[in-house]
C-alpha cells in the first residue's frame, strides 16, 4: 500500500506512572502514560539509561512505517549514519528510536489494543479505532519519542 506521509501515528503522552508492577530490570522501566488530544492509554517499556522519564513527565510519541521525510520506503540495510552523508530523517527530530514489529491487534468493542515489540521492550496503545487504523498486524514501525 502506497502511503504519503511517513506517520502512521502521532499524540503527546503524560507519564501517569512508573514500574506499576515493581522494576523488574536495572535499565529498563514500565511506564503507563495517558493522552489528551486523542485520549490514548499507553504501556510502555523503555530503557531508562537512554531515556529517563518520571511520574507527570510529558513526550511526544511517533509511530512511523519509515524514516524516510519523503514517505519512501527505507533501505533493507541498516544505516547507522543517515547525518554524516547529509540525509535527513525522521530520527532529526526525536531524542530516542526503537523499531519493532505489530504482533497484536485486538478490538474491545469502542476500543482497540495494538502490541509492538520492539526486540523485547513492549508497548499497548489503546484507544480510538479511527486513529489507530493504519497500523497493521505484522508490519514493521518506528517509535520516536522525545521529551517535552
Amino acid at each position: 500500500m502506497a502511503r504519503s506521509q511517513p506517520i502512521l501515528f502521532e499524540d503527546v503522552f503524560d507519564v501517569v506512572d512508573k514500574d506499576p508492577d515493581g522494576k523488574k530490570f536495572d535499565s529498563v522501566s514500565r511506564f503507563i502514560c495517558h493522552s489528551d488530544l486523542y485520549e490514548m492509554d499507553l504501556h510502555i517499556d523503555l530503557n531508562v539509561e537512554l531515556f529517563p522519564l518520571q511520574r507527570n513527565d510529558k513526550f511526544s510519541l511517533v509511530l512511523a512505517w519509515t524514516l524516510n521525510l519523503d514517505a519512501t520506503p527505507g533501505s533493507e540495510k541498516y544505516d547507522a549514519f543517515p547525518a554524516i552523508s547529509g540525509r535527513r530523517t525522521l530520527m532529526d527530530n526525536y531524542d530516542y528510536v526503537m523499531y519493532g514489529k505489530v504482533f497484536k491487534y485486538k478490538d474491545n468493542n469502542m476500543k482497540v489494543e495494538v502490541y509492538i515489540s520492539f526486540g523485547g521492550l513492549l508497548m499497548k496503545l489503546a484507544g480510538d479505532p479511527a486513529k489507530l487504523e493504519p497500523i497493521e498486524v505484522d508490519s514493521n514501525v518506528y517509535l520516536l519519542l522525545k521529551k517535552l
